[in-house]
This record gives structure tokens, sequence and C-alpha cells, in this order.
């Protein structure tokens, strides 16, 4: 896969679940694909993936936000940095993270986040 493709890919997930476009974000993974979110919840092969967004969607949750700050990729893996801002049942969340992305046959097989637990700060102001 060439890098520009893995960045779209990345990109197209990332605003389906964005414009909560569940049958799109299924789109862009293998059958077998994995997702471990930042806080620990794992889903193993897109009937998984499928019954976590039609629960996320019947809660009414959303994702507000999925920004890519920054894009890594070589081999058929990716690491981008991004901003990440949701709300579930009511309430709002902002993050800031890494994800780490494995590619086979033209789609997402692993994606595995990370994110920041405290605000980033300057030690030394002078």
């Amino acid at each position: 896969m060439e890098r520009q493709t893995a960045y779209q890919l990345i990109l197209a997930y990332n605003e389906a679940w964005v414009n909560n476009d569940a049958e799109s974000v299924l789109a862009c993974l293998t059958d077998e694909c994995v997702i471990i979110e930042s806080h620990g919840p794992t889903y193993r092969g897109k009937k998984n993936v499928k019954r976590w967004l039609d629960e996320w969607l019947a809660e009414k949750s959303t994702v507000d936000k999925w920004e890519i700050l920054s894009f890594t990729y070589e081999d058929n893996r990716a690491f981008y940095e991004w901003d990440f801002a949701c709300t579930v049942k009511g309430t709002a969340y902002h993050l800031r993270g890494v994800s780490k992305v494995v590619f086979r046959a033209g789609k997402m097989e692993r994606i595995h986040e990370y994110r920041m637990t405290r605000p980033a700060y300057e030690v030394f102001t002078k």
C-alpha cells in the first residue's frame, strides 16, 4: 500500500466515525480486524466492531472531532497523532493520542490507540 492510500484510508475511517456512518467504518476494516481502544476495550473481528457501532449509535454517542495532527507510514504500518472529541451519554470528552495501524489487503487490520492521561504542561517557563 502506498503512503497516500494509507493516509486516505485512515482519514475515511475517522470521518466515518464523525458522520456516524457504521457501514463506512466497517468498509475500512478487514474481517479479522482487531481494535484496541486507548482505555482498554478490545474488539476482535468485524462482527464485534459492528456490535460496538450499533451500541454506540443506539445510545446516541457521537464523535465530534477526530483530527490527524501528524502521520508516519512505512512497511504497511502507520502511526498517527490525533486530537479527538466525543460525547458519550451526554458527557463530553477531549483526548489527544496516537494510533498504530497495521494494514493488510488494502484495509486496516489492527488499530491500537494510546492517549495522554494528563494535560500537557510546560516544565520550564523561562
